[in-house]
């Protein structure tokens, strides 16, 4: 990485709607996202500190290489050090995860996505279901959490828009 290459990364905003995570400035994991997407692994972040998900994060520059992240996020994580591929793999991975990301805006995830907390009519194929939706359910939910019951924290939703198995 040359001096003059900036990365743009999630960090944790706060502890608003959903905060199992009591870091402070901590960044997000890779999703690990599992076959019941409702639970929450659809749709929040993972802290790659303590393992543990939260609702918002805000992308920041950040003084650190691509590697580096890697490493904070991968060390320790199957209780080994990771290979020089797993490395290279979540960096490629991690790279098109956040590659529309801007500094200061904030962020929610969605089934293998991230989206601007303000952004609205988002179609789009996700890792498990296809969605439509007016708005980001988790920025709805900061006024009314109910929000969720009826949308990602709903088995019944992503049921009913699972991607068929081909």
């Amino acid at each position: 990485m040359s001096g003059t290459d900036k990365v743009v990364f999630l960090t944790k905003l706060n502890n608003d709607v959903i905060s199992h995570c009591k870091c402070d400035g901590t960044f997000i994991a890779e999703p690990s996202q599992m076959d019941c997407p409702w639970c929450g692994c659809g749709w929040l972040f993972l802290c790659a500190s303590c393992r543990k998900p939260f609702t918002f994060a805000l992308a920041e520059e950040v003084n650190f290489t691509w590697e580096h992240l890697a490493h904070n996020d991968l060390d320790g994580k199957w209780g080994r050090q990771p290979t020089a591929e797993e490395v290279e793999e979540w960096i490629g991975f991690m790279k098109i995860l956040l590659k529309d990301v801007q500094a200061g805006k904030q962020y929610a995830y969605i089934d293998g996505w991230v989206f601007s907390i303000d952004e609205t009519d988002l179609q789009f194929e996700g890792w498990y279901a296809r969605h439509e939706l007016s708005h980001v359910p988790q920025a709805a939910a900061v006024k009314d959490v109910t929000t969720l019951d009826m949308t990602l924290g709903n088995k019944e939703y992503w049921h009913s828009r699972r991607i068929k198995e081909k």
